[in-house]
């Protein structure tokens, strides 16, 4: 009987520790809440643009306090000083098309058509390159990014055709080849409370501090950010009123956020919010 009780007490003993381990185990692969360090209702300055950048379609940060930024129709890049908060130089790569997204790396400039066409060359050079990058057929895209630690172009998918929509695309800066590097179903969407009908991005770009993926989409006015492995971390709608059509999303390299807007019959804008820890 001695025997019995004590093999029932060790039993006993062994299951406690081993549930709670388990417990533990469990736990710690729950992700932290995600706190977004911005304050996307309260920009901390407001940019008002000239004329000429109306139809603001993308931003790049630059230098010195400058962002590089490009209009829909005109092949030309406008340098925007927002210190002096002026437009401090411009300079053409072209003639007409539909530009939509800018990206400012290693002393180069890419500016991203419509079509998927990239167009290279550095700032007031009349040496300009192109590359068709042959997305898959009736793939229209809008935003252009670039990830340093991949050292890839990212090009954001607005309207795809089949395993085309809804993907990000990049291009190999060193290899000079494309590749898919993310593409988001609508069972994800729905789960982080996203209309998929509506998830139609116009700008992406890499947070230079932590790594994450910010998506603009301006047809259903939020920001989303996604890690490398296609896994939506946040969401957020954003005020019509604030962003009437928000078109480019860039970063400083101190990880301040700067989002331009369409003015929509009124003049053009970029709101900048300051990074907050």
């Amino acid at each position: 009987m001695n025997r019995l009780i004590l093999g029932m007490l060790v039993l006993l003993i062994g299951c406690g520790p081993s549930s709670k381990k388990n417990e533990t185990t469990k736990a710690g692969r729950i992700d932290a809440p995600f706190k977004l360090p911005y304050q996307l209702t309260a920009p901390d300055e407001t940019y008002t643009l000239p004329k000429k950048l109306e139809e603001i379609s993308g931003l790049t940060y630059y230098k010195d306090d400058q962002l590089l930024c490009v209009q829909d129709e005109e092949a030309v890049v406008f340098v925007y000083d927002y210190k002096k908060k002026a437009l401090v130089n411009e300079f053409g790569f072209g003639g007409y098309g539909d530009f939509e997204g800018i990206e400012y790396v290693n002393d180069d400039v890419y500016v991203l058509e419509s079509n998927g066409n990239l167009f290279r060359f550095k700032p007031e050079s009349t040496q300009i390159g192109r590359t068709k990058t042959d997305l898959p057929k009736k793939t229209e895209v809008e935003g252009l990014g670039y990830d340093p630690k991949t050292k890839r172009l990212l090009i954001a998918v607005k309207n795809g055709n089949g395993s085309s929509d809804k993907a990000v695309y990049s291009y190999d800066l060193l290899n000079k080849a494309v590749f898919k590097d993310m593409n988001l179903n609508d069972e994800q969407l729905n789960d982080a409370g996203i209309d998929p009908k509506t998830y139609k991005p116009s700008g992406i770009a890499v947070h230079p501090i932590t790594g994450e993926w910010y998506i603009l989409t301006s047809a259903g006015k939020r920001l989303i950010i996604t890690s490398r492995q296609a896994k939506i971390r946040y969401s957020e709608p954003l005020d019509p009123k604030q962003f009437r059509q928000p078109e480019g999303i860039c970063f400083a390299p101190n990880g301040d956020l700067f989002i331009a807007s369409e003015g929509s019959g009124k003049k053009g804008y970029i709101m900048k919010f300051n990074y907050k820890k």
